[in-house]
């Protein structure tokens, strides 16, 4: 019994022994806990600020990045439309705002500047000369110089023509704008987010104060041990822990640099904010202590893996992002995209589409065999649309990704759907929509993931990318469509037709016609019925000439004036077009005069061109001599169409059409003199007393509005009218004189020697 008792009693001490020694390991270990849980929740705090500040960055950078791919290519066009000559109204006319951009202005070379609605002088206020060094850039916050008083920043990209700069492109971006995007994103992360330029610390966007200043306030902080302003000021990205200036506790920030834009960010959080969850941890701790202990272990595990998996979601989804920048060169880019989202989250295929009929996708290359079908595409992508909506109608929040598996649920309610996803063995869909204030659905939707969670968080990163890059590439192509298309008559337009020259040049095509076209007694029409009855009449015949012509190119060149370029044509079915053309006009009472120039191989499309428009004035000619005698070719008139027509006839058509010129003028560019052809007293000239050019510019000066100055007096170059000439081309400017009416100067070569012009017609036409 001693010894039991013995026993006994030293295994009490040592129960007491151990309770002592587990309350005291537990108190250590509710202290180092406590430790670690606060200086986790501090780490992962700076990591979430490092996370969403780039997650802004991002967004901001990627939007505007791809606002000046929207710019560059405004800026090839604003080029074209000067080395044509035209001004810049068609530019402005077909621009929209785009991404965060507002409106657009060009800085001409004399420091004027132009806007849609009217040009203004910045001379002492901006240098071009500076500007052409500066090339494109984004600025900071800057005053607006045309609105005194207001400020806004400003996307710059010079326009280059023929490698020479001679405009600047400014995109012009509100402030408002950039806080309205930026604030609810701020207000959702419960943080306070700073954007300056880099340059002078000027602050660009502030969700805190109600005036924009300069980043230097911070300089006035209380900063914690470790951390300085100085700090702050001399390197691009880092973090800082200071006193607050408006509550009694500290602050955390992070910072960092938008390099392509020459800008900083910064995003900042109370304590209070921070320790929230870890103060309720605490009190937690104290009650259910063993029960967190024992998760901990496993909690830090996952939280490894975790971090990993972000990761590699985020380096994921920051190529993503990088790729679909690139969706202004090429839609490809689109499916280049899904590839990547395939890859990394080891899916079957990958689509993303959208309710307007858009859709891009992209299939492992081991199931290429099993891929669907169009039809059975269409029908699941018909059939995702109606599962989002339907999951939309069913909860009002914003959707952001959602699991359709092919399981018994789906069976029952769509047997078909689920027939077709089991026939293709799709058991899992991942969707991530995104529903505009219009209702436009994009989906981007991953099949038979392996890594499902990856798919999902990656999804969520991306879909708004995938929606913005089909966005800007639609913008993008309503553009192009727009600068090229004739808003009336739906053909294609001159800039179009001088896009097509080139490409024409170079491919040299097989049996190829030049049809030009021109409508008789427009202006008849337009006096007489009025200018609607005019333009149904252009309307009508544009349809008939693309009717007629399918497949070839009709454009519209001037007012009345069409032109049709063919290739691989037999001349026998051109003619037989052409005389089913003019019978499509006969009930209508319509008339036009043609001219056809052939050729069975293209090697200067401007030269048939000319060719068939000297023909066309043969043709109007004849058909105002005798209206009644009007018709296409005689078969006994078959050499017509090889003929070539001199000064001569065109003298003699120009006495018939005077009531549809102004002046018309032969200009030898050699000795700067010209001789009277049509209506001398147009232009006031006295041959015996002036140089032409001299005239010209006193005409311009006293006749043209001020718009059309500087693009009618590059015109008194004559090195550069004889390059054109020579080459081919037709300089060629419409414009509008101070009384009202519209001219159209065109400049023919009349005779040449060797590669140099002496000799040309100056025809000044009513429009």
């Amino acid at each position: 019994m001693a010894f039991s008792f013995i026993k006994n009693k030293k295994g009490g001490r040592s129960v007491l022994l151990y309770t002592i020694l587990t309350f005291v390991l537990i108190a250590a270990m509710i202290l180092c806990l406590l430790e670690y849980l606060y200086t986790d929740a501090e780490e992962r705090a700076f990591e979430n600020l490092h996370v969403q500040t780039k997650q802004i960055k991002d967004d901001i950078t990627l939007q505007l990045m791809s606002d000046r791919e929207n710019l560059q290519t405004m800026a090839n066009f604003a080029a074209k439309l000067y080395l044509d000559g035209d001004d810049y109204h068609l530019l402005f006319n077909s621009f929209k705002p785009i991404g965060l951009i507002e409106n657009i202005g060009i800085l001409n070379p004399d420091n004027s500047f132009i806007t849609k609605s009217h040009i203004v002088s910045l001379e002492g206020k901006i240098s071009f000369d500076e500007e052409v060094q500066r090339g494109a850039y984004f600025s900071g916050r800057v005053p607006d110089l045309t609105n005194p008083g207001f400020e806004l920043v400003r996307s710059a990209v010079p326009i280059v023509a023929n490698g020479e700069t001679v405009g600047i492109l400014y995109g012009v971006i509100r402030l408002d704008n950039i806080e309205n995007r930026y604030l609810a994103l701020a207000n959702e992360l419960n943080a306070q987010v700073f954007i300056w330029d880099a340059e002078n610390g000027d602050l660009i966007l502030d969700t805190v104060h109600d005036t924009l200043a300069n980043i230097s306030f911070l300089k006035e902080r209380k900063y914690n041990d470790g951390y300085s302003y100085e700090e702050f000021a001399a390197t691009d990205k880092g973090f800082l822990s200071f006193r607050s200036a408006y509550k009694n506790e500290d602050v955390l920030l992070h910072y960092s640099t938008l390099d392509e834009l020459g800008w900083q960010i910064a995003m900042i959080r109370y304590d209070s904010q921070v320790f929230a969850e870890t103060h309720s941890l605490t009190k937690i701790l104290v009650i259910v202590f063993v029960m967190v202990l024992a998760v901990m272990c496993g909690l830090i595990a996952v939280l490894t893996v975790s971090e990993r998996t972000k990761g590699g979601i985020g380096d994921c989804a920051a190529n993503v992002r990088k790729i679909l920048l690139e969706t202004s060169k090429s839609a490809n880019r689109i499916s280049d995209a899904l590839r990547e989202v395939c890859l990394f989250t080891e899916s079957r295929s990958a689509i993303f589409f959208d309710t307007n009929g858009e859709h891009y996708n992209y299939i492992a290359p081991k199931y290429i065999e099993k891929r669907l079908s169009d039809e059975e595409r269409a029908i699941i992508m018909a059939e995702l649309i109606r599962y989002v909506t339907d999951y939309r109608l069913q909860d009002e929040t914003a959707i952001n990704v959602i699991s359709l598996k092919a399981n018994k649920r789906l069976k029952a309610k769509n047997a078909d759907f689920y027939a077709l996803l089991k026939k293709h063995k799709i058991n899992e869909i991942i969707i991530s929509a995104t529903v505009n204030t219009m209702n436009h659905i994009t989906v981007l939707s991953v099949m038979n993931a392996k890594r499902s969670s990856h798919a999902k968080l990656l999804a969520e990163k991306v879909s708004a990318c995938f929606s913005i890059a089909l966005s800007n590439h639609t913008i993008l192509n309503r553009t192009k469509l727009a600068a090229t298309t004739d808003s009336l008559t739906g053909a294609l337009n001159r800039v179009a037709y001088n896009n097509d020259l080139h490409v024409i040049n170079d491919e040299r095509p097989l049996d190829f016609a030049c049809i030009y076209v021109d409508v008789n007694e427009l202006h008849f029409i337009n006096n007489k019925f009025g200018h609607a009855a005019g333009d149904e009449m252009l309307t009508y015949i544009a349809y008939t000439l693309k009717d007629v012509f399918f497949g070839h190119k009709v454009y519209r060149l001037g007012g009345d004036e069409f032109l049709v370029l063919a290739q691989n044509v037999d001349q026998d079915d051109i003619k037989k077009s052409i005389e089913i053309f003019l019978e499509k006009l006969q009930p209508r009472d319509y008339h036009v005069a043609l001219g056809i120039s052939f050729r069975s191989q293209n090697t200067n499309t401007e030269e048939m061109v000319r060719e068939a428009e000297v023909r066309m004035y043969e043709s109007k000619a004849k058909y105002y001599q005798n209206k009644e005698q009007q018709k296409l070719v005689d078969p006994a008139e078959n050499e017509y169409l090889l003929a070539r027509t001199g000064i001569t006839e065109i003298d003699t058509m120009l006495s018939i059409l005077k009531e549809n010129y102004n002046g018309i003028y032969r200009v030898s560019l050699d000795a700067d003199k010209a001789k009277r052809v049509l209506m001398p007293a147009y232009l006031k000239y006295n041959e015996t007393e002036e140089n032409f050019s001299q005239l010209f510019a006193k005409y311009v000066s006293e006749s043209a509005e001020s718009d059309y100055h500087r693009s009618l007096l590059s015109f008194r170059n004559y090195d550069a009218l004889k390059q054109q000439l020579a080459e081919g081309r037709t300089p060629r400017i419409s414009y509008k004189k101070l009384n009202g009416e519209n001219v159209t100067l065109s400049v023919y070569k009349l005779c040449d020697s060797g590669d140099s012009v002496s000799d040309t017609l100056w025809i000044f036409a009513k429009k």
